[in-house]
């Protein structure tokens, strides 16, 4: 009965360590397969990253871009699961251009129509431009604008514009009508009644001191829009046309104009 005893209790400790064992044997497995699986994951992973950025290179070797067509916005190059962001080099941010405005600033006409020194006309044919100097020799400013203005008044004249000291343009004379600038003239070309086919420009600048230069910039924009809406042939000074008797523009310098 004793003998049976033992043999028993044997037989447990040895099934209880067999399954201790079997059971930490079987734990092993599991870890070693859930490490297996994460290392064959790993593999996976490092190989489709490569082959993305494999197709993603042979995609942008081949052109294959997507391109934004807003100029100022970036460009996208799209590959097969990638997406490389390209900046336009060429494209220009909001605060260049706006700083780009400030430095140019938008060329404006301003209006104070005489009421003398022309004649209405319809349909003539406009292809010269004459240049005038004008200052006040009345005493004070002779720089100042209304009184030059005053002048032209006084003498029954205009011109079609007035480039003033500070480089505003004027317009006393609308371009369709007939303005009293040239006077007695004569054209290169031998032709007379200059004032019937031309347009007179005045700088305000005195014998001894010429334009600015913010007055050359004004009266550049001024002949570009004259001649945008003209055909001109020829722009000279008032001294070109009637020689002997004026010798204006002064101090012009015609290079910073051509």
């Amino acid at each position: 009965m004793i003998k049976k005893i033992i043999i028993g209790v044997g037989v447990i400790i040895l099934v209880g360590t067999g399954w201790v064992y079997f059971s930490k044997g079987g734990e092993k497995k599991i870890k070693i397969s859930e490490n297996s699986g994460v290392k064959d994951k790993t593999e996976e992973i490092a190989t489709i990253s490569a082959e993305v950025q494999s197709n993603a290179e042979d995609n942008l070797t081949a052109g294959v871009t997507k391109e934004a067509t807003v100029e100022g916005e970036v460009m996208e190059s799209v590959g097969k699961g990638s997406t490389t962001i390209v900046e336009n080099k060429n494209a220009q941010s909001e605060f260049e251009k706006e700083e780009e405005k400030e430095a140019e600033p938008d060329f404006k006409i301003n209006d104070r129509l005489a009421s003398w020194g022309y004649e209405k006309a319809s349909g003539r044919k406009i292809d010269t431009i004459i240049l005038h100097s004008t200052y006040n020799a009345t005493g004070g400013d002779e720089f100042d604008l209304d009184k030059i203005i005053g002048i032209y008044k006084s003498y029954g004249v205009a011109p079609h514009y007035i480039v003033a000291r500070d480089a505003k343009v004027y317009r006393t004379v609308e371009d369709k009508n007939i303005a009293y600038h040239a006077g007695e003239s004569k054209m290169p070309d031998g032709r007379t009644g200059v004032n019937n086919f031309s347009i007179g420009i005045e700088i305000i600048n005195s014998k001894t001191s010429g334009p600015t230069s913010a007055q050359y910039n004004s009266l550049k924009k001024l002949l570009s829009y004259i001649k945008g809406n003209h055909s001109i042939k020829y722009t000279l000074g008032h001294s070109d046309i009637a020689p002997g008797r004026k010798d204006d523009p002064w101090k012009f310098e015609w290079g910073k104009v051509k």
